[in-house]
């Protein structure tokens, strides 16, 4: 049986360079690098956290859980509780997470914004801060799910 502590490093990196990359991904659909960003506004950068927070925590919460599922009952990493969750129960979890985080994550950031003044970004900074965010945001949820799946 592996580490649950290497299991838990391995997939938090995983985690951390596919919700960066879709993060950099959806940044250049929606705005692009042709022009400055605009802050306020449906559909603007502050709005954009909502998505972003929602969807990096839905994902970086569920498909971790459901390998680290598969690899508990294939016997490839030990859990500590003793039971391992139904999928539907992940996906439960996943999903009231991904509400949750969206709320927190996008309010944070407005807040943020709001007090720094900005009202447009210039097209670098405003990617770097989404892959940042995007990467960090799901390392930090799958690190958590995990563990707590662990034990």
């Amino acid at each position: 049986m592996g580490s649950p502590s290497l299991y838990i490093a391995r997939e938090t990196v995983i985690s951390a360079a596919i919700n960066a990359a879709i993060s950099a991904a959806f940044f250049l659909g929606v705005f692009g690098f042709g022009a400055a960003v605009p802050v306020w506004g449906i559909g603007n950068y502050a709005f954009d956290f909502l998505p972003q927070s929602f969807a990096v925590a839905l994902f970086a919460s569920l498909v971790p859980a459901l390998l680290t599922k598969k690899a508990i009952l294939a016997g490839k990493v030990t859990s500590a509780l003793g039971h391992v969750a139904s999928t539907g129960s992940l996906l439960t979890r996943a999903i009231l997470l991904g509400l949750i985080i969206m709320v927190l994550g996008a309010g944070i950031w407005a807040a943020i914004l709001w007090l720094s003044g900005i009202q447009i970004l210039a097209p670098v900074p405003a990617f770097v801060l989404k892959v940042l965010y995007g990467g960090v945001l799901g390392a930090l949820v799958t690190r958590s799910r995990i563990q707590a799946m662990l034990g």
